[in-house]
């Protein structure tokens, strides 16, 4: 049986050395995210005007994307807005856009 040679070896055992860290990253950040959500004070959390609505989502366990068409709001892809930007750009005030998100989490809920 012929034996690889040494570039080779070098090559493969590089690459099985970066698909453990990329499987040790992904891993750690998946433990991360779970224990993040699993913490209850980060569920059914009152929304505030740093939020996003897909932070909202994930509290609430609503469906991914709900809210944001019940306000009235196209999706835009990129850096997710908070309701404080989401209020700025309605022109209007972050309590009264707290007041209404408030109240489709709840009908969302029944």
């Amino acid at each position: 049986m012929m034996q690889p040679s040494k570039t080779v070896r070098g090559v493969l055992i590089a690459v099985i050395a970066l698909a453990l860290v990329a499987a040790t990253v992904v891993g750690v950040r998946t433990v991360q995210h779970a224990l993040y959500w699993a913490d209850p004070a980060h569920r059914n959390v009152t929304p505030e005007a740093w939020m996003t609505l897909g932070y909202l989502e994930r509290s609430h366990h609503l469906p991914r994307h709900s809210l944001g068409p019940a306000l009235g709001l196209a999706p835009q892809p990129g850096v997710p807005r908070s309701l404080e930007e989401i209020a700025e750009q309605r022109g209007e005030p972050v309590s009264a856009l707290l007041t209404e998100v408030t109240a489709l989490i709840k009908a969302q809920k029944k």
